[in-house]
Order: C-alpha cells, then structure tokens, then sequence
C-alpha cells in the first residue's frame, strides 16, 4: 500500500536520525614531521585521547564530557585544541604551567628536556631543546585561548608532539579503532600520545586501561540484522560485519529450538532475521560472530519459546508470527495500532489478498542488498508482497515484545486497508472504496 511511505518512512529515519549538523570533514595530512587538520565535525563527533607511559601501557582519555575542564573543542579555525593541564596532568613525563601575567602557556616533557611555549592569541610558538640549547619559532594557526566552557587554558593537540620522542605521537581514525574494538558510534578518531616512545600501533580495547571490561549495547525494536551487525562493529564488539554475517548464514546453530524449527528455505535471504530479539546486551570486546549470535539466540529463547503453542492455536508457525510482528513494526510506531495492523494482515491473508506492504520491498533495498554478493535481486520476489501471494519469505526485522503480541492477538475487525496522515492518525476500511476516500481526506487535510 503506496500510501503508508510517509508515515513509515517518519519511523525508520526518525529513530536513527544523526543529531546535529554534518559541518566538514576532518582529515590529517603528514608533511614532515607535521600534521595539520582540515575542517572538522564540529559539534558532532568527538576525539580522544590516549597517553602512554615508559613500559607502553595506555590510558584512554574520551574527553568528551563538555560540562567539565577535559572536553576538547573545535577551535573557530577548525582545529583540535586539548585542555593543557589536563594533558600534562595524565603523563607523569609532562609538567604545565601558566603565566597570568604574560598569558603563556608551558608544556615540559621531562625525559628529552624538550618544552613548548604558547602565548595567548599568538600566531607563534617556541619550541625550546634543553639538550641541545636550540629554539624553533612554529607557526600556530589556531592560537591558544580560555575555553568560555570549561576556563581551561586550550592549546592545538597537533603542535603537541614537537615536545614527544621522534615517532611519539599518532592519530588513528574509525577503521583503525573498530579493528581493534573501540567504540566508534560517539568518536570521530583517537590521538595516542607517548613521551617516552615512538607510537607504532593503536593497542586493542582489552589491554588499554580506562576502557571498560563489557560493552553495553541496545538493540532497538525493529533493526534489521544489518542495522545490528553495524552497530556492534561500531561497538567495538566485533570486527567485523563480514564476521557476523559468515557466523549467521553459516554456523550450526541448530542446538537452539528456535533456529531447529526454522524452515528449510532458500527464499529467505538472512536465516536468523527476526530471532536477534531486540534488548540491552552486554559483551566482551571483539568477540567472535559465533559467540554474538548465541547470546541473542540464548536471550530469544527465553523471550519467545513459550508463544509458539500460541501461535499454533491460531495456525500459524511461530515463525509466520514473527514475520507478521515484523511487519507490524515497520508499518507503525503507535502501540494503540499494532493490533489493527495485525488484523489487516491476517484479513488479507485469510481473504487469499496480496499483503501490499511497501516496507517489505524497502527491506531488501535498504538492509538486504547492500550486503548481497552475485545476483543482489535474487529475493526480490519472495519479499514483494505485490508479487508473493502469501507473507514474505521471512521476517523483515526483529521485531519487539509489543508488536510480537499485536501478532498474536490481532483486533477483531473487517479492515483490508489501512492509511496513515502525516500527523500519525490511521484510517482503516473494510473495503477498496473506503479507503480511496480516506486517501482523499489525508489529501485535503
């Protein structure tokens, strides 16, 4: 049904919707031994901060609370600026101070005698070698000033490292993080910082102190298998989705009921869509897709075990169910309406109609293709439901607790059509003409 779109399409963006404005891209160039910054993502992601001491174990600083005097902020110029003391503070090879007076800052690295001097609003920098009695004059493009947030005393993270060891600094980006478990989903890259020593690789999650041992992650109602595997990437709890996908499609779950009594079918693209029950998990860092999976499975049996004697009593497999609750939950976000809903599919399904149910195609487009290899239109007509006559060859979702019982206990009525306003009111009819006119009401609204 073409006239759901709108309001449906309201659903699915709005509970993914990015907060704030995308204002640049944030890139590092290496000239020398100098890196500079492009424009960044102000205000919408946030960098960290690892530092590391003499035996190279690390700390993780996110920096990200803006409430207090270790957030870092985007400088107008675009650039990443750090509060000093608070840098200095976190390695024990590195002393700061502030003169009032004369407004400058100083940064010391007590191991190579190496100190970086800021003046506040200066376009200059002085970088002094105890050692070998030498100074260098550095240009700084963003100058060093007061945040009005946190009054710490701001100074560019990127001059930082003439004060390190040769090779002691590095910035690493999202791939380079997700590979090693970070979590990515509030962190635009991390900076590791190491007086001591050259930084030669970002060390794995498990082994970096300030890093929490599990991984909280949850699962909104109605995220396709796709939209999870991404976000436990992103999590840090895996990966890769390559390896989840490989461990769904090809790991021998069959010890769990609910995978035992699935249909044997070469319609359904993802076997295991619908049973990743959607809730609040907690993991490990980098764990294997096998391991993943299993713990959804284990919790999906726990929640939905008991329904399928339910589901029999109504002629159904509890597999149909799911399929019919995922439709549920894609159609409306409204708890008030899930049982009308429910009863226009089994009306239909009753009444030998097509289900004409857009979001089943947007399913394939949206989180099935894209991660398709060979011929990514092969189920395109086992889940159009303008083509199959009867459900879609699976679950379109994982579909949550209340639209799993709108499923099972459908509203007693004669509706075969459904329409739904901008606004969020629904229209239901009992026949092909009613319906035209409810579409013509939403048209003059």
């Amino acid at each position: 049904m073409s006239s759901h779109q709108k309001q449906r399409t309201y659903y699915i963006v709005s509970g993914n919707r990015i907060k704030g404005i995308l204002f640049g891209i944030f890139t590092l160039i290496f000239l020398s031994t100098i890196f500079t910054y492009e424009k960044a993502y102000a205000g919408e992601k946030h960098y960290s901060i690892m530092i590391g001491d003499a035996d190279k174990n690390y700390t993780y600083y996110s920096y990200n609370n803006e409430e207090t005097a270790l957030a870092l902020e985007i400088s107008s110029e675009g650039k990443l600026m750090i509060p000093a003391w608070a840098f200095a503070k976190q390695s024990a090879a590195l002393t700061y101070s502030y003169n009032k007076e004369t407004n400058s800052v100083i940064i010391k690295n007590t191991v190579n005698k190496k100190s970086i001097k800021f003046v506040k609003g200066a376009s200059k920098a002085t970088v002094y070698s105890a050692l070998t009695k030498t100074t260098e004059t550095i240009a700084v493009e963003s100058p060093v000033y007061i945040s009005k947030i946190s009054k710490a005393v701001m100074v560019p993270a990127a001059l930082l490292h003439y004060i390190m060891e040769d090779g002691g600094y590095h910035y690493y980006n999202q791939s380079a993080m997700t590979a090693c478990g970070y979590d990515t989903t509030d962190t635009y890259g991390v900076f590791v910082y190491n007086p001591y020593t050259k930084v030669t690789k970002l060390p794995k999650a498990t082994s970096v102190s300030g890093i929490p041992y599990t991984v909280t992650v949850t699962i909104p109602e109605g995220y396709s298998i796709s939209q999870i595997f991404n976000l436990l990437v992103k999590k840090g709890v895996c990966k890769s989705t390559d390896l989840l996908f490989d461990a769904c499609e090809n790991y021998d779950f069959s010890y769990y009921p609910l995978v035992a009594a699935l249909p044997k079918s070469s319609m359904r693209c993802f076997r295991l869509e619908g049973l990743l029950f959607p809730d609040t998990y907690e993991f490990y860092h980098l764990m294997s897709g096998e391991d993943i999976i299993g713990k959804f499975l284990r919790n999906s049996e726990s929640k939905l075990s008991d329904l399928s004697a339910e589901a029999e009593d109504m002629g159904y497999s509890l597999y149909d169910v799911l399929t019919v609750a995922s439709i549920i939950e894609k159609e409306t976000g409204s708890k008030k309406e899930k049982a009308n809903i429910a009863s226009v599919i089994y009306n239909r399904l009753d009444a030998n109609m097509k289900l004409q149910m857009d979001c089943c195609s947007y399913y394939i487009e949206r989180y099935v293709k894209p991660y398709l290899t060979g011929d990514i239109n092969r189920f395109n007509s086992y889940y159009n439901t303008y083509k199959c006559s009867t459900l879609p060859a699976g679950p379109i979702c994982n579909p949550g607790m209340v639209s799993i019982h709108a499923a099972l206990h459908p509203a007693d009525t004669d509706y075969y059509y459904f329409c739904a306003s901008e606004d969020g009111t629904y229209y239901y009819a009992a026949t092909y003409e009613e319906h035209l006119k409810n579409l013509e009401q939403i048209k003059n609204q």
